[in-house]
């Protein structure tokens, strides 16, 4: 049986980024990747377009792991040398708003297709439809599975775990690589949904779903607030979504199993409650004989505006003329403080990230090795780290993985 310097389970970004990266330095590389193809997870970030890093790139935007870990990583292939790398394979990039950095193409595939050619280049032996059963070390790695029906058994000097966590799991993110490191001895940090959408108790948001706003939402737990989030917040059928609600969703993750929680937005942000109320009233004078609902009008969306004064039980069709000062206030307290309690965050399946994975203080942060077991390297999601919105989680990969390939090629 040939015997590989390195085997890498999972081709996403981080398990292609190692194997490139050893392969340049002269190892004997075999990739193995269930899905029927690689790079999938790439394909479908940035909403197919790949946001492929981020031009601020900070520490603090990381969660999880202990912050010195996580700069070590990051500042061994830092944003600014990956996209030089990319750039370098032919894939001319572009800044959008907020440092995000998109393929010049918008198009995901134009990324998977550098890459897959540089394996190839490489000369990576790359498995696909390769579904690993079991691992185990004895003087090596022994990684047997199946391949098209047919059992296969490989013998690696290194084995380099890259298989993500649990979030989309139907791109293949199955968790196989935490159950794996768990019976190996190390110790994994419940997953959670991270980046994902937000069910709630009240189900009127189904009535305006599809509404999007700008303001900002707060997290409270046991009427304590936690955080809070200003950007695009969408109403759906089963409650919220969008950037202010989804980046605040790896801390409700984490409260909900035994904290009762709630989300507090602020729909007029710009404006306090006493000028707010100036506003109203000047409004509701001018436009007597309208309707409540169409006077405030110019406030929010009118769907919405709807909804709030249903919420407060004041009849959305009852004249201007007729608001008293008490209703008036509540309309005021209701505009920046619409309220909302939290049922549960929406699966893994919808997640874009997971929170959690194996413990980071079992890992050497200078070469993403085991302290557990020799020879063994994880990289990307499958460690407890996880990044906001926009680029982060994908430099997280690149980085490590370019990490966890050279490591294991000394």
């Amino acid at each position: 049986m040939k015997i590989f310097d390195i085997a890498i389970i999972g081709a996403g970004p981080s398990g292609i980024m190692a194997a490139i990266t050893a392969a340049k330095l002269g190892k004997q590389v075999i990739l193995l990747e269930k899905n029927e193809i690689i790079g999938r997870k790439i394909l479908a970030t940035g909403n197919g377009r790949c946001n492929l890093t981020n031009k601020n790139i900070d520490v603090s935007r990381y969660h999880g792991a202990n912050p010195k870990f996580i700069q070590q990583i990051l500042s061994n292939f830092d944003q600014f040398q990956v996209m030089e790398y990319f750039e370098s394979l032919g894939v001319v990039l572009k800044e959008e708003d907020n440092g995000r950095i998109f393929p010049r193409t918008n198009q995901a595939s134009s990324v998977v297709e550098a890459l897959d050619y540089e394996l190839k280049k490489m000369q990576v032996n790359i498995e696909t439809s390769a579904l690993v059963k079991n691992i185990q070390y004895e003087k090596n790695w022994i990684i047997s599975g199946e391949h098209q029906e047919k059992k296969f058994q490989i013998e690696a000097k290194n084995l380099i775990l890259t298989t993500g966590g649990k979030a989309t799991f139907q791109l293949g993110s199955s968790g196989d690589g935490l159950f794996w490191s768990s019976k190996l001895g190390h110790t994994i940090i419940p997953p959670a949904p991270a980046l994902v959408p937000i069910e709630t108790v009240e189900t009127w948001p189904k009535n305006i779903q599809g509404l999007k706003i700008e303001g900002v939402a707060k997290i409270v737990a046991d009427e304590k607030q936690i955080s809070e989030s200003q950007g695009d917040i969408l109403f759906t059928h089963f409650g919220l979504s969008g950037p202010a609600i989804m980046k605040q969703s790896r801390i409700i993750s984490l409260l909900i199993p035994t904290q009762k929680v709630e989300i507090h937005i602020d729909v007029i942000p710009e404006a306090t409650e006493k000028i707010l109320d100036k506003k109203i009233e000047t409004i509701l004078n001018a436009n007597g004989a309208k309707s409540v609902k169409n006077a405030l009008a110019g406030f929010v969306p009118g769907d919405l505006m709807n909804t709030v004064l249903l919420n407060l039980e004041i009849d959305p069709d009852k004249k201007s003329s007729r608001i008293s000062k008490l209703e008036r206030t509540s309309i005021v307290k209701g505009l920046k403080d619409v309220t909302l309690t939290v049922r549960e965050t929406r699966s893994f399946k919808e997640a874009q990230v997971t929170a959690g994975g194996i413990s980071a203080e079992e890992i050497n942060a200078k070469t993403l090795e085991s302290k557990k077991i020799p020879h063994l390297f994880f990289a990307g999601e499958i460690i407890d780290v996880d990044g906001d919105s926009g680029g982060f989680n994908l430099q997280w990969a690149w980085a490590s993985g370019y990490l966890a390939g050279t490591s294991a090629s000394k």
